[in-house]
């Protein structure tokens, strides 16, 4: 089920506080129009009582897809800060498995950070395809395109409304203005070799190793890398 708790909030304009209730959990299956109001934004957004600002709340999320057979976990982070979050996300799933009934198993548990994570994580999800498979085909635009596609300006965002049967789509975005840039294909007969590919266990291994998770996310693993993030064309 949903869950909301009371947290008090300090309006970011005119500094009055307020005691709101905000989503800890969401259950879309459940409720689906709790999908539609996160993906328009407006799931724990707040309007001041006083100046009738209206302000979004980031704040740790459980997204679970009942149907689907998966949760997200968003836990807003700051640059810098991801091993605290992998360790706040460990706590986290030791408590889920210790609230599951005898005998059911936990689904698997996705960690994002941003709320653009988050959003491109329930897409690519609800479309059937590999997390682990989608930034490593991300990694691979990255270091074949780095002249255009530096990592430290550079965000790759997975595309589901403009993918077709032939081709899975990708946007370029610009970090520091957040503008959409360009659009990049990847050929779905191309996914589906690497996906044949990574059935073997030793190249499974070698992914994993890539991506050891439990964050599993291309351009930071190239931030990692200065040599790699700073590369001119």
């Amino acid at each position: 089920m949903s869950q909301k708790q009371s947290y008090p909030i300090r309006c970011p304009k005119c500094r009055q506080e307020q005691e709101v209730e905000l989503f800890d959990a969401v259950n879309v299956t459940a409720e689906p129009a709790l999908r539609e109001a996160l993906m328009c934004n407006q799931l724990n957004a707040v309007t001041c009582s006083a100046c009738e600002f209206v302000f979004q709340i980031h704040k740790s999320l459980l997204y679970h897809d009942v149907q689907r057979g998966f949760m997200i976990y968003w836990l807003p982070v700051p640059a810098g800060a991801e091993e605290a979050g992998e360790r706040q996300f460990a706590g986290m799933l030791l408590q889920l498995a210790a609230q599951q009934p005898e005998g059911v198993a936990l689904p698997p548990v996705h960690l994002v950070f941003s709320r653009t994570e988050l959003v491109e994580r329930i897409f690519l999800l609800e479309a059937g395809l590999d997390e682990r498979l989608i930034e490593y085909v991300k990694h691979l635009m990255y270091l074949n395109n780095i002249g255009k596609l530096n990592p430290a300006q550079k965000m790759l965002l997975f595309n589901v409304q403009d993918s077709t049967p032939e081709n899975l789509c990708f946007v370029v975005q610009d970090v520091a203005t957040r503008k959409m840039e360009s659009m990049l294909h990847y050929s779905r007969k191309a996914y589906a070799a690497l996906a044949e590919m990574f059935r073997a266990e030793e190249k499974m291994r070698m992914l994993r190793e890539l991506f050891p998770g439990p964050h599993i996310n291309a351009r930071q693993l190239l931030l990692q890398q200065p040599d790699t993030a700073t590369a001119e064309e």
